[in-house]
């Protein structure tokens, strides 16, 4: 959608006049096609999927998935599609970030629907459970969407308003799309909810509507829809969104459930704290058997997040992906290093995010690797549109090797005992195995080669056995798309067979080898709560080393959360607790292992309820601070035993009768009906599945479909200057890709050769993106101006001339982005201006009252008619605040000749801008070298002139008052009459210098109990210097004796300061006082602008 957007912007200023005609977005970051996608089209019953060749068969098994995940939504929701839907299926999350719709989206977006064209977008990765889940939550946006506006889509979903008037928040539809793609089996959602009873902080409803930055919108989401379908069926959640759509949130949960969204919302709180409290008693905190190494008070970091861990073989370093220093402006995550005994930070090792050469780091199923003698490390990050492994010299920082091969995807390195070869999980055409290369990028092959997924790869210490997760197993069955929880597995490098480790129960992940080789430890979610447990090859059992209470996890759910170092026998784990994310460290963890595993009959953490009153653990933890927390949830239940007293009251009109809507009837009992499941839907594999090869595709065709229409509007009105037929639209025109735009914008009012218009088309299938187009702009400007007497009954006859200017231009440009923030442009643009004076009159009495101005005549003056090819180099890495960019750089170089006969000319232009963070978000040094120097016959022909805000503030003509001005002023000659002339603003050649010290005054400001917000508010402080000046004449740093502006020009500098007003994301309002030094007086002024800072 951003690049529609993008576009619309486009037209709509060029209609009003706000931006450069023709010209390629001056600054601005890249969307890279750094491939070039042939897509075809399989077509299903419900459903366009959309692939490339290299993922025929991904696309084969999504197009069966689909299916499949429709009839199950279908069935929950009660609504079936009236069309086809598209699904856009992407082989990589390199590939992905290199969609056109939407861009890179950032490492933590799998997948993404947006509403206009209803357009299910994700990448087919690591194991195919997986994939089906990102396909069915996104499926579940696309019937959100399809539901929400009845069916249509494109350009009249952009123009229409939301059914029922009210944006639905996100908790609402991103957690309903997680709960109806995953079931109630969740325990990376338990985990979170968990800690949140645990620590008092389960938000309200309200908050989760207002703040879903604090309150994560997925999970929160999902428990509260998980509970409402247990208490009164799934079916129930379609009746909620079909109602919500229509008549608003609010009274599509009282019509259905009977109570009030906030009531309900105060009832799951406490279902919530009944559920998960009581088994705290039975659970260990972690400083029972570890002690901390990671958090912010060692390592400064700004967010308490610490991902991936990897311990030097020696355990006396460890590399974790992390926030830095807010001083140092360390506010992405990069891949630190930290002394792993004291767990002070020692160095950063990557700088990504803004820097082309590691623009994302990979942690998700990935962390980093030391190799044996820990002077190297090994780490994955994207690059050029796909991942690229790194090996990295951990004490100089220099990247010493890149593996680049034509694999997908790179990720969770493992070096061999001996340090020579590197075991990694690949990827091609959407399936991963695992392959070997050698560390100096050589010898590249397979280890496996199937469509189990294969990942987080952990070479034994023998060198003979790598250990890995998998979705192989008992559980899965390939033929009908049945996949089971991952599963550890272990290769045999010399007989190249696979074993998967018998007895294991949930999600397992992140295997790590004991010292000796003897056992794995790996994660294991089992109990309901992802714990450390060791499996002994030896006397084949499991055993639980930890029973921690936050579990151990990291902030995405299949991020690596373990590390083992085996000469220091110590292993490191993620923790969290109370939403942070630290890490803690155990020395000798087998001394953890008791006795051998054995699965409860019933989950402690996974409680439905409280202990019972006789229950002995209940009894023994009321001398304990735990036993508190039972008598709390107990609380609970004894509260919710009656919750409708003093509530109003609903009634649900079933199919056999009328019951109160806060009652389910239990199945079989009269007026109940079948109930429906998605723990059921879920369970049933072959419902709707199509038959394999029985599926067919055929070539995509791009064809262009309204996807944006701004309101039109249209009028009349009876005379002949400026008016007659008024009105004006835009369209924005799309394929489904977002590859091909067409924007079309027209304003008349009244003749057509002075209407403005506009029409671009952009291309942008391939790297060289290029774009065509047509505008014309009409300008007018005050020639002179009459007013003669005429009769005896005080007439006159007032008289103007307007000096008219039609501009017309034919443009080609195109760009080729190097990568996300470099790029080189060329183009032309082919300019012709009509000049033309029109005489207009109108009478007026004595009283001021006119007849109307008519036009007298049109007189044209000629033609101006030149081309001017172009060249730029651009660099944009900056990122923008609320009023400007604030940390970064851009850099613009550009040559543009200026062809017209015999009187031609070359502009030359320098825009360098620095953004250097003081304290990050709160004080920028901001500050630019501008210069555009005309060097030619025609360099007069358009001046510049510097007296604008965005130049040099305090000169404008505009900021004097005609008292300010003397005969012979500092900037007069001895010949002046002192108007304040502003000639020696003007020239054919300017140079200007900004610094700005910019720091925010008001970023929230909520105004007590009314419902709104001030919009955000930014001060600076400013310097601003520069001069303009044309061939001929002499240039001087300061003002020279005897200054005359005809013949000489100097630097003008001012000072000042200034606030700005981002006025609800509409416009940046601009207020500077400012003093000039070198003008007619010294006495500040106030300019008032519109537009970002620089």
């Amino acid at each position: 959608m951003r690049s529609r957007i993008a576009l619309a912007a486009l037209a709509a200023a060029a209609c009003l006049g706000a931006a450069p005609l023709g010209a390629q977005a001056y600054f601005g970051q890249n969307q890279v096609q750094f491939k070039q996608f042939t897509w075809r089209v399989i077509k299903t019953e419900h459903f366009d999927v959309h692939y490339y060749p290299e993922i025929e068969a991904a696309a084969n098994i999504v197009a069966r998935m689909a299916e499949r995940s429709y009839a199950r939504l279908s069935r929950i929701l009660n609504y079936q599609f009236k069309e086809r839907r598209p699904i856009v299926l992407f082989a990589s999350r390199g590939d992905f970030a290199q969609n056109n719709v939407t861009g890179d989206l950032g490492e933590g977006t799998g997948g993404v629907t947006d509403a206009v064209r209803q357009r299910n977008m994700f990448f087919f990765g690591q194991d195919m459970a997986e994939a089906e889940h990102v396909l069915t939550h996104e499926m579940t946006h696309q019937f959100q969407y399809d539901i929400q506006f009845r069916g249509r889509t494109g350009a009249s979903v952009a123009m229409g308003e939301v059914a029922g008037g009210q944006q639905l928040p996100l908790w609402f539809i991103e957690g309903m799309a997680e709960y109806l793609s995953i079931g109630p089996d969740h325990p990376a959602t338990d985990a979170i909810v968990r800690d949140a009873a645990l620590n008092g902080n389960i938000p309200s409803v309200q908050q989760m509507t207002e703040q879903p930055q604090r309150w994560f919108p997925y999970r929160y989401g999902e428990s509260f829809w998980r509970w409402l379908g247990s208490r009164w069926g799934d079916e129930m959640i379609g009746e909620i969104l079909t109602g919500a759509s229509s008549s608003g949130m609010d009274r599509a949960f009282k019509r259905f459930t009977g109570f009030e969204l906030d009531d309900l919302g105060d009832e799951w709180k406490e279902s919530m704290q009944t559920q998960y409290l009581p088994g705290v008693a039975s659970l260990d905190r972690p400083r029972k058997i570890a002690q901390p190494m990671l958090n912010s008070r060692r390592t400064s970091a700004i967010i308490p997040v610490y991902v991936a861990p990897a311990l030097s073989h020696d355990g006396r370093q460890i590399a974790y992906i992390s926030t830095g220093s807010l001083l140092r402006a360390e506010v992405f995550l990069d891949l630190y290093l930290a002394d792993a005994t004291t767990g002070k930070r020692l160095k950063r090792l990557t700088n990504s995010t803004l820097n082309a050469e590691t623009e994302e780091l990979r942690y998700a199923y990935s962390q980093s690797a030391f190799s044996p003698d820990g002077r190297q490390l090994a780490y994955t990050a994207q690059t050029g549109g796909k991942d690229v492994l790194f090996l990295l010299d951990v004490r100089s920082r220099r990247v010493i090797r890149r593996f680049e091969t034509n694999l997908d995807q790179m990720i969770g390195p493992s070096f061999s005992p001996d340090g020579k070869r590197i075991v990694f999980s690949g990827a091609r055409g959407g399936f991963t195995n695992l392959y070997v290369i050698d560390t100096d990028g050589r010898n590249l092959r397979a280890l496996t080669n199937d469509l189990y997924g294969a990942v987080m790869p952990a070479w034994s210490p023998d060198g003979r056995k790598i250990a890995f997760v998998s979705d192989r197993g008992p559980r899965t069955d390939v033929a009908l798309l049945r996949f089971g929880k991952w599963q550890v597995n272990v290769l045999d490098l010399e007989s190249n067979t696979i074993e998967t480790i018998p007895g294991q129960g949930g999600k397992n992940l992140n295997p790590q080898w004991a010292p000796d080789g003897k056992s794995v430890a790996f994660i294991s979610d089992r109990t309901g709560i992802a714990q450390v447990f060791l499996y002994d090859f030896d006397t084949k059992q499991h055993f639980q080393l930890t029973k921690l209470v936050g579990g151990v996890a990291s902030v995405t759910e299949n991020s690596p959360a373990m590390t083992w170092a085996r000469q220091a026998d110590k292993l490191a784990f993620v923790y969290m607790d109370n939403g942070d994310y630290t890490v803690w460290s155990i020395a000798n963890p087998r001394q953890l292992k008791k006795e051998p595993f054995a699965m409860p009959s019933a989950s402690v953490a996974a409680a439905t309820g409280p202990a019972p009153a006789g229950d002995s653990t209940a009894r023994a933890g009321q001398a304990n601070p735990a036993a508190t927390l039972q008598a709390i949830a107990q609380k609970g239940v004894e509260e919710r035993r009656d919750t409708t007293v003093g509530r109003r009251i609903s009634v649900y009109r079933a199919p056999t009768g009328v019951r109160p809507s806060a009652d389910v009837p239990p199945p079989g009992a009269p007026g109940s009906t079948n109930p429906v499941s998605v723990s059921a839907l879920i369970d049933s594999v072959s419902m709707a599945l199509p038959a394999e090869g029985s599926l067919k595709s055929e070539p995509y065709k791009a064809t262009l479909q309204p996807e944006y229409i701004s309101r039109p509007s249209i009028g009349y009105a009876q005379e002949n200057y400026g008016r007659g037929v008024y009105g004006g639209t835009t369209l924005v025109f799309g394929d489904l890709l977002g590859n091909r735009q067409l924007a079309v914008s027209a304003s008349l009012n009244g003749r057509l050769e002075e209407a403005q218009a506009f029409a671009f088309y952009q291309n942008s299938s391939k790297r060289l993106n290029w774009g065509a187009g047509l505008v014309q702009e009409p300008y007018f400007f005050l020639g002179s101006y009459t007013q003669t007497p005429f009769g005896s009954n005080g007439l006159a006859l007032q008289s103007q001339v307007l000096e008219r200017y039609v501009v017309r231009q034919g443009l080609l440009q195109g760009a080729y982005p190097l990568n996300r923030f470099d790029r080189f442009e060329v183009g032309a643009q082919l300019t012709s201006i009509d000049r033309a004076r029109m005489y207009l009159s109108q009478a007026v009495n004595t009283f001021g009252f006119g007849s109307g101005f008519y036009v007298d005549s049109i007189r044209g003056g000629g033609t101006l008619n030149y081309a001017s090819p172009y060249a730029a180099y651009v660099s944009d890495n900056a990122l923008f605040g609320n009023t400007g960019p604030m940390f970064g750089h851009r850099y613009r170089l550009e040559l543009r000749p200026n062809l017209s006969g015999d009187s031609s000319w070359v502009n030359y232009t320098v825009d360098a801008r620095r953004y250097d963070a003081i304290l990050f978000s709160f004080l920028t040094l901001a500050t630019r070298v501008y210069s555009d120097i005309a060097v030619g016959k025609g360099e007069m022909r358009y001046p510049k002139y510097i007296g604008m805000p965005y130049y040099i503030r305090g000169y404008d003509r505009e900021n004097y008052s005609s008292g300010d001005c003397g005969t012979n002023g500092v900037n007069g000659t001895n010949s002046s009459a002192g108007a304040c002339s502003a000639v020696q603003l003007l020239g054919s050649r300017i140079a200007v210098f900004n610094a700005e010290l910019r720091f925010p005054l008001v970023r929230r400001f909520d105004l007590g109990i009314i419902p709104i917000s001030l919009p955000p508010l930014d001060g600076l402080f400013f310097y601003d210097m520069g001069a303009a000046w044309s061939g001929g004449q002499s240039f001087h740093l300061t003002q020279p004796a005897n200054y005359d502006f005809n013949r000489e020009r100097f630097l003008l500098r001012s000072y000042g300061l200034g606030v700005r007003l981002n006025l609800f994301n509409i416009a940046i309002l601009r207020w500077d006082r400012a003093w000039p030094r070198d003008g007619f007086s010294t006495k500040p002024y106030w300019v008032f602008s519109i537009g970002p800072n620089f």
